[in-house]
């Protein structure tokens, strides 16, 4: 379970990233249009910090986007593990007569424990993590719009509720959910 907490901040790191890139980026695009105005004397030395932080910021993305994914594939194997031992020993233990009915054939079952369990992890880990990336960062893009000018603070924070429900529609499409229907094995 700590494995999750570390998994949850490491997410919440990666989430700083992608603010702090439009922020370089908008850095880097201003300091390039003004290449051509004589009067700007420190263009070079601002170009090269300006893209140095922007290397930085690469190869910190890269290390804690590695980790993050690490540390998800891992709680999920190890969620999809005890969910397929529990399943098991709750079927190793039935009756006999159990499983006379269909949606009970042992093929049906090993079906259960081999696909949809590993579907399971999918559903859980990985979405954990981009949800949590991506909510941090529509926060932290709102606070920094809000720190810059508020009136671009305010046009964000009215679009944040159509990013969010798009952002569940396409959820919904990946994994082909209808809503009020869920995954559910045998009695």
């Amino acid at each position: 379970m700590s494995l999750t907490y570390v998994g949850v901040i490491v997410s919440l790191i990666c989430a700083l990233g992608w603010p702090a890139y439009g922020l370089i980026y908008s850095k880097m695009l201003f300091i390039m249009m003004q290449f051509s105005d004589p009067r700007y004397l420190t263009f070079t030395e601002d170009r090269a910090f300006w893209s140095g932080m922007f290397l930085l910021l690469v190869l910190g993305l890269f290390v804690f986007f590695f980790i993050q994914r690490y540390i998800f594939f891992i709680c999920g194997e190890n969620l999809t593990f005890d969910i397929r031992n529990l399943l098991y020993k709750g079927i190793i233990y039935k009756d006999i007569s159990w499983f006379d009915r269909k949606d009970r054939a042992p093929g049906v079952l090993s079906n259960i424990l081999s696909e949809d369990i590993s579907i399971l992890n999918g559903m859980t880990t990985e979405h954990l993590g981009i949800l949590i990336e991506a909510y941090g960062g529509l926060i932290l893009g709102c606070i920094i719009a809000l720190c810059y000018t508020w009136r671009m603070g305010l046009v964000t924070m009215a679009f944040a509720p159509f990013i969010s429900l798009g952002g569940v529609m396409m959820s919904r499409l990946a994994w082909k959910v209808k809503p009020g229907k869920s995954m559910s094995a045998p009695d």
